[in-house]
């Protein structure tokens, strides 16, 4: 199991001790995804944190047979409906793998008390937290006030990456607009 980028990742945000790392990781478990796999599924309580080491990961909605995409994960980021385990109710998202992932995974009860023991733990989660909190007041607000053109900018800005990871049609579903939409606007600045 290869935790070196979890670390890394922990480390930029606060600094742990190699034996409290030590029992951090211990926690952990390694899991692999096929290509579409789905990691959490749609009304269970998510049980589980995970850290995306390889691949890329879309989180999504249905509604009468639709799929509405939400997120896209990649390499070095944290995902986990916290909400759902928190308030202890079925998730109403989905997790799937776009591609052969691999995750590092924890219990949030693990978590939870490994923030009781390590406070570097507590102000890591928090901080992970808050940037949830932040990128989906951004998101809303995007979806909300800006147009398709500038939520296409502002997603080619912030995860060029995905443009080529990712089938088109999940593109626009996260930007909130049709995929034909989308062709016209790349057609468009692409001339």
């Amino acid at each position: 199991m290869n935790t070196e980028h979890f670390i890394r990742e922990i480390k930029k945000i606060v600094a742990v001790q190699a034996d409290d790392f030590a029992a951090i990781t211990a926690s952990l478990q390694s899991i692999s995804l096929k290509k579409n796999e789905v990691w959490e599924k749609e009304g269970r309580v998510s049980q589980y944190m995970g850290f995306l080491n390889r691949g890329v990961i879309r989180q999504y909605y249905r509604k009468d047979g639709n799929e509405f995409t939400d997120n896209f994960f990649i390499e070095g980021q944290f995902l986990g409906n916290y909400i759902s385990f928190l308030n202890n109710e079925p998730s109403k998202v989905e997790t799937a793998a776009l591609e052969p992932c691999e995750l590092l995974v924890m219990l949030f009860e693990d978590i939870e008390k490994h923030k009781k023991t390590f406070p570097a733990m507590a102000k890591f989660s928090q901080s992970v937290g808050d940037q949830k909190l932040l990128e989906l007041n951004q998101r809303s607000a995007s979806l909300l006030m800006d147009t398709p053109e500038e939520r296409y900018f502002k997603f080619l800005k912030e995860k060029p990456e995905l443009f080529n990871r990712v089938p088109q049609y999940h593109i626009a579903q996260y930007l909130g607009i049709r995929p034909e939409s989308l062709s016209r606007i790349r057609k468009r600045h692409l001339s």
